[in-house]
């Protein structure tokens, strides 16, 4: 089995979530950058590591999630996807024949990353959104004000974006544009073929988790974020053709559940949750 999990706001914690939780956290990031867990939860996950193929699957480059030290040092992990899916680490090292398969794709099946910047510069984003970054050459992102968004335009512009294979997302005060075959559950298939394993448990809490928890044959999310708000309360099959990602596993065949937890204490019922599917 494998299990297949988000990082930020699924499993670890930046220090603002930790005000309401009365009990012992661990530091999983230091420096610059803070993330916890909480004790419970870093102890079950090394537990979990040792049943199964454990693999997070992170929005962070490659960069950024090596900074996370408990990852690194006390609980290595095999195969771990950044970067949203442009990037899969085994042992460490960047998988080059990944890593080519997603430039071939992005050349093949998505519109050039310079074009669909000039049609979001149409937007007048100048005025509400500040600079455009470039995560990991696979995607990119900004700071937004979202009160000043202009949804309507926004809108519009995704649907044009959804046209040249990319995926418009507006995550708090982040909007993503993302190439579609950048996802994770893409490169989680990879993962998948090179160890055999044919199920996956996944956890994910933002939009661009989708295509991870819709592509597993059991799904976590915490009671909180853009899942939560969006599908927390509806039944999957209800919206189960209106995402953008195909997959190979029909929808009859996926589980999807939510915590009943929020905050950091997600991250550990889901640990829990996985450990009692075991």
């Amino acid at each position: 089995m494998i299990f297949a999990s988000d990082l930020d706001r699924t499993l670890i914690y930046s220090e603002k979530f930790l005000s309401d939780y009365p009990a012992p956290v661990k530091a999983v990031e230091t420096g610059t950058y803070l993330s916890y867990m909480t004790v419970d939860a870093a102890g079950m996950l090394k537990v979990l590591a040792d049943k199964l193929l454990l693999v997070p699957c992170t929005t962070r480059t490659v960069e950024q999630y090596r900074r996370i030290g408990f990852l690194q040092n006390e609980l290595p992990c095999r195969c771990a996807v950044t970067s949203n899916g442009a990037h899969l680490l085994v042992d460490g090292s960047l998988d080059v024949t990944y890593r080519t398969g997603i430039l071939q794709a992005l050349a093949n099946d998505c519109g050039a990353g310079p074009d669909i910047l000039k049609g979001f510069s149409r937007l007048s984003a100048d005025q509400w959104a500040g600079p455009m970054r470039h995560a990991d050459e696979a995607f990119y992102y900004c700071i937004v004000e979202r009160d000043q968004v202009p949804m309507q335009e926004l809108a519009e512009f995704s649907s044009w974006a959804g046209k040249q294979n990319w995926y418009v997302s507006l995550q708090g005060r982040k909007l993503y544009l993302v190439p579609r075959v950048v996802n994770k559950w893409t490169a989680l298939q990879r993962v998948a073929e090179m160890a055999g394993e044919d199920q996956v448990v996944a956890a994910g809490d933002s939009l661009l988790d989708l295509p991870l928890v819709l592509g597993a044959d059991y799904a976590i999310s915490p009671a909180h974020g853009e899942l939560y708000e969006q599908y927390g309360g509806s039944q999957y099959s209800a919206y189960a053709n209106q995402h953008p990602y195909p997959h190979h596993r029909t929808y009859q065949q996926l589980h999807w559940v939510f915590t009943k937890s929020s905050g950091i204490a997600a991250g550990e019922e889901i640990i829990r949750t996985v450990l009692q599917l075991l």
